[in-house]
């Protein structure tokens, strides 16, 4: 078969334009290191790479979110740490107050350290993040959630939201909590309601009955007969010589002891239950003491630093006055314990969170290791294979470019 001087040109040119395509493309995977860089590489490649790639761009937003979530629970942690410190604080200053030998003077030094907690705590409750939102006023975060009133008390002015961010597929943590609930809605020492003492002032005797606790036992059984539902508890000498007790609602009708009668015999660490609600009394009552009992299932950690502080200010007393004192210190050292064990309780939830962010962090960690892999598996370059590879097709390309220039000169003159 006879060939044209056109098609030999054209045959060999496309010969050597196709090997010089060969070597570009091998010297671009190389410098690129991947051995898909286009979709006409690898079509099937290409789209399992793509798909990871949005895997690994999601793990990266879940990543990012974690972090975030960690600033601020660790922000909410550091300040529950600090509010636990303060609190023993004023728990050691408290028991330093309650020294007899404390003149009014040094009452009122200690009065003056426990302001100051007072004032640590509230800064504490108004904590921000690195971002400057506050982390205790649930959706509100853009002013402080909490102030002080000219009445000393302390008022809250977030809302009760909590913010959630979302760290893995279907999880979601809480970075930000309600004030309300971690610093003003404390559980009472006493349960469900508040005693106020009043005690017989002609018996100077200091030793008095206190109430250890007063809840609703059986919701079920339970009925407010009055609004408060105030309960008052008598204690009358029985025409026996025992001391007697006595309940009554706030209409005046007898609670307790049922069916009515005169009284019924006190003891000491019993309990007296009526309309659902169970009393248990410590200490030896005297005559014509009594107890009011008003609901109040929850106090704020303000008011209880904030009673320690009145009290500490009102000077010592003797007889039933300091009889009416220890009653009221014994309840705000209650309310102070109870403070320290909702702060740890609230310590553990949030150290809860800080692990779910660790282990969720360390699964996404392990998950992208292992797309990455089969990411690299498709995409990325054999640098050795490669390396030989571009080898062998520059010098199949050099090959053609010296046949074809020897080729070209051929003439029959040349064997004349």
């Amino acid at each position: 078969m006879r060939i044209s001087t056109n098609q030999f040109y054209h045959r060999n040119t496309t010969n050597i334009i196709e090997r010089q395509s060969s070597v570009n493309q091998s010297i671009l995977n190389i410098s690129e290191g991947k051995r898909v860089i286009t979709a006409g590489d690898d079509a099937v490649a290409t789209n399992s790479i793509l798909n990871i790639r949005q895997e690994q761009a999601l793990l990266k937003q879940y990543q990012t979110n974690i972090d975030f979530a960690d600033s601020r629970i660790n922000v909410q942690e550091s300040a529950m740490k600090s509010a636990e410190d303060v609190m023993f604080r004023v728990k050691d200053l408290i028991i330093q107050g309650n020294s007899i030998g404390n003149d009014d003077a040094a009452r009122q030094a200690i009065a003056d350290e426990l302001k100051e907690r007072k004032e640590e705590l509230l800064s504490l409750a108004n904590s921000r993040d690195e971002s400057g939102s506050y982390v205790f006023g649930g959706f509100k975060t853009q002013n402080p959630p909490f102030e002080q009133q000219s009445d000393n008390s302390v008022m809250y002015h977030g809302d009760n939201g909590q913010r959630e961010t979302n760290i893995g597929p279907g999880v979601r943590v809480a970075t930000s909590d309600s004030g309300e609930k971690i610093f003003m809605e404390v559980a009472s020492s006493t349960g469900d309601f508040r005693p106020t003492y009043n005690l017989n002032a002609g018996i100077d005797n200091v030793d008095r009955a206190r109430i250890s606790d007063a809840s609703i036992s059986s919701r079920a059984n339970y009925v407010p007969v009055g609004n408060p539902d105030n309960y008052t508890i008598n204690f009358a000498t029985m025409p026996s010589g025992e001391m007697g007790v006595t309940v009554l609602d706030s209409t005046g009708a007898q609670q307790y002891p049922t069916p009515p009668t005169a009284a019924a015999p006190y003891v000491a660490g019993g309990t007296v239950s009526f309309n659902g609600v169970s009393v248990k009394m410590e200490e030896t009552p005297q005559d014509g003491d009594s107890i009011s009992l008003t609901p109040q299932k929850d106090v704020d950690m303000f008011s209880v630093i904030q009673d320690a502080i009145d009290w500490l200010e009102k000077p010592n007393g003797v007889g039933v006055d300091e009889a009416q004192r220890q009653l009221e210190i014994g309840h705000i050292l209650g309310d102070v314990d109870q403070i320290q064990i909702e702060l740890g309780g609230i310590r553990a939830e949030i150290g809860a969170r800080l692990q779910v962010t660790e282990s969720q962090d360390k699964r996404h960690e392990d998950y992208n290791l292992t797309i990455e892999k089969s990411r690299s598996a498709l995409e990325d370059l054999d640098m050795v294979e490669a390396i030989s590879q571009f080898e062998q097709r520059k010098i199949s390309l050099q090959a053609a470019q010296t046949a074809f220039s020897q080729v070209q000169n051929m003439n029959l003159l040349n064997f004349l």
